[in-house]
């Protein structure tokens, strides 16, 4: 099926008159049929069912109209799409992020990103993952950085990944952590999860929770202080002054990713794939 066949059933699905429908294509009604009948026989179908001189599409002609709707718009984007990208990148484009991705990652990612692209404009905003997330879902942001694919099921791209780590002042007996203070990051619900899976796979108490902080520059200023111990993934190397341990689940190190999520069929596709490319070497 070409795109002229898709054209050929959605008009006739539109005017329900092979005369009309020939006037439209700028062919003849024989001729429109012959290629009627062609399309049946290369898919094994019958568009029309019995029904005197009137034409009344099957169920088999209604679906594949309104598939070819669907055809047709989506050639129609991608033509519009490609062309845009062949013009000066200009406009804006929305990104959601995660607040610590946004403070150690991000900045030499968009400085680059503006360099190459000055026509366009960059609104950001940061938060937990899940409130990122849900933004993309409701269009009001362009791209996503978050710490989870969502199972996302349109664009997506691993953009890091690094390693979660017990830190404190001191060296710490781990058999002692549930009696120990513990400074927690509001890391957001699928991070949260994987915490709780490590400690509930070496502990059977709960974690003594001394502080709840929002910020990794926080959380670590009071573990160098000694006020606990925390923890955290390495956006960035960790101090020399701090004990690190690595997090590890049944043998296998803990880990932290961030994804990048987008949509493929988007109107402001001018806008977003130059961003997505800017993380083609870290996929």
């Amino acid at each position: 099926m070409n795109e002229k066949d898709w054209q050929i059933i959605y008009t006739v699905w539109q005017y329900h008159n092979i005369t009309r429908a020939a006037e439209q294509l700028f062919t003849s009604q024989p001729a429109l049929s012959y290629r009627l009948k062609q399309i049946e026989r290369k898919l094994g179908v019958l568009l029309f069912e019995e029904s005197g001189r009137q034409i009344v599409f099957s169920a088999q002609g209604r679906y594949l109209a309104q598939h070819a709707e669907k055809m047709l718009n989506e050639s129609q984007q991608l033509r519009q799409t490609l062309q845009s990208l062949n013009l000066p990148r200009q406009g804006e484009l929305r990104i959601g992020v995660t607040s610590n991705y946004a403070a150690y990652c991000l900045p030499e990612i968009l400085a680059r990103f503006s360099q190459q692209h000055s026509g366009i404009r960059v609104n950001l905003v940061s938060g937990l993952s899940e409130e990122m997330y849900q933004k993309l879902q409701r269009e009001e942001i362009h791209v996503a950085l978050v710490k989870d694919d969502y199972h996302w099921r349109d664009g997506k791209r691993l953009v890091d990944i690094d390693d979660y780590w017990l830190v404190s002042q001191q060296p710490l007996d781990l058999k002692l952590l549930p009696q120990l203070p513990q400074i927690r990051i509001n890391h957001g619900g699928h991070i949260t999860h994987l915490i709780e899976r490590w400690w509930n796979a070496n502990f059977t108490l709960a974690p003594r929770i001394a502080m709840q902080v929002d910020k990794l520059e926080v959380c670590l200023a009071m573990v160098e202080r000694g006020l606990g111990y925390a923890i955290v993934s390495s956006y960035q190397p960790l101090s020399d002054r701090l004990w690190c341990q690595p997090l590890q689940v049944a043998g296998t190190a803990l880990k932290s990713r961030t994804w990048l999520l987008y949509r493929h069929a988007s109107s402001d596709a001018s806008v977003i794939l130059p961003f997505v490319e800017m993380f083609a070497d870290l996929s």
